[in-house]
């Protein structure tokens, strides 16, 4: 299992010593990709500096950069292209190896549209990006957000189902204990998208707090995870309160409950 946490690269400077396996970086703020190619050159050769590898990347489309047409609403396809091949071949470039597709207000459905229209068109959109994501060795895992984030696809159980029947594109799921604490969600609504979950995000429930702030117990969900075989990557996505005093406690609490929860996993 690797652990790694979800920061700008810039921050790590802060730190005393590196004990995460690898970074989450951010599609829009280090990949950049409706900016020039020479920008992004300049941040790879500064990331580059660090002796940790860049393995994962969230926030990947801008709130303006619209998934689902309707009659209010215009998706521009031509830029919405541009924008992912540029992403995914940058990715490519630096090592990353996961894009996380949350980006709530962009795949959210418009009022004047049936919800069940517009999971189609997610659907589509999804199954043709995780092509292209193969050509750069690159897996794009649908992330359920709580409910006050967007609309569609909240729960595990939702977006393990719209992924499961789109598998053959490659796309993958992935499972956030903030957001299944938020929206009630057992931690067994795990079991049954274990073949297709790739990644997982953690933070507490209070405060979207890093792990071990306020002692909440991640067990019941880590548990789950044994059970279902999963052995890839958790990402701490948390507000950090001191980022440079934090982390090293974090990743050790999180370290910690996955070894017990092993136990509770028999």
């Amino acid at each position: 299992m690797k652990f790694g946490i979800c920061t700008s690269f810039r921050n790590i400077p802060q730190l005393n010593e590196i004990s995460f396996d690898y970074l989450e970086e951010s599609v829009q703020r280090f990949l950049i990709p409706e900016q020039p190619q020479e920008d992004f050159e300049e941040l790879l050769h500064a990331i580059r500096q660090f002796p940790f590898p860049v393995e994962a990347a969230n926030s990947l489309l801008p709130s303006n950069l619209l998934l689902v047409e309707s009659p209010s609403q215009h998706v521009d396809r031509p830029r919405l292209e541009q924008y992912m091949r540029t992403a995914l071949q940058r990715a490519e470039q630096a090592g990353i190896r996961i894009f996380v597709f949350g980006s709530g207000p962009a795949r959210a459905c418009p009022a004047d549209i049936d919800k069940a229209a517009a999971a189609q068109q997610l659907a589509a959109h999804l199954a043709t990006w995780s092509g292209w994501a193969r050509e750069h060795g690159v897996q794009i895992v649908l992330e359920p957000l709580r409910y006050e984030e967007t609309n569609i696809f909240n729960t595990v159980a939702e977006g393990g189902a719209m992924v499961s029947g789109i598998a053959n594109s490659g796309a993958r799921l992935l499972a956030d204990v903030y957001h299944m604490a938020c929206n009630g969600e057992d931690p067994e609504s795990i079991l049954p998208y274990s073949s297709i979950l790739s990644h997982v995000h953690v933070a507490e429930k209070q405060e979207r707090a890093a792990p071990g702030h306020h002692g909440e117990d991640f067990r019941p969900y880590f548990s789950a995870l044994h059970r279902a075989g999963y052995d890839q990557r958790i990402s701490i996505e948390c507000n950090w309160s001191n980022f440079a005093t934090e982390v090293t406690p974090a990743l050790a609490e999180l370290r910690t409950q996955w070894i017990e929860s092993s136990k509770q996993a028999v």
